[in-house]
């Protein structure tokens, strides 16, 4: 403990977090203003995303580009062409972007880490009733991971 003047601080370690999940954190930064502001979120949305993003969550989630492609409902040539051109995604892609990077925010903070979450990802979750990872190509399937995480948080599990 370090005592200043009549009040005294507790002095905290900080937290040590993977290279991975620090890798992640740092990826996901540009896009955190957008996860407060319902606003900023809509506008980028209807600017359109950088194709960086598309990049993002490929380094963020660990997946190859076919299975970024699955996620994000395109082909792979359509991928490819996306990341290659370097215009803004679309209104629809730059959606799913956002709440992916939002529930890996999310699932970082419930988790404690990347590499916890990524492991919960794959496996079937009774609180859903359905495996998370499936759900990760709709925003509706988002909706319900990041719903769980709370419940998590909360200590409500099924």
């Amino acid at each position: 403990m370090k005592a200043t003047n009549e009040y005294q601080t507790i002095e905290s370690k900080p937290s040590v977090l993977s290279e991975r999940t620090q890798e992640a954190l740092t990826l996901i930064k540009p896009y955190e203003k957008l996860f407060t502001s319902p606003k900023a979120k809509h506008d980028a949305i209807k600017k359109g995303l950088e194709p960086k993003a598309i990049q993002d969550l490929i380094e963020i989630a660990g997946v190859t580009q076919t299975d970024a492609a699955h996620i994000l409902d395109l082909t792979e040539p359509t991928l490819r062409k996306y990341i290659k051109t370097g215009k803004e995604l679309n209104t629809g892609l730059s959606e799913h972007l956002l709440q992916l990077f939002e529930l890996f925010d999310k699932g970082m903070d419930t988790f404690g880490s990347l590499e916890e979450f990524k492991n919960w990802l794959p496996h079937l979750n009774i609180g859903i009733n359905a495996v998370p990872m499936d759900l990760l190509d709709t925003l509706t399937g988002i909706n319900m991971i990041k719903s769980e995480l709370i419940r998590i948080d909360y200590g409500i599990t099924a």
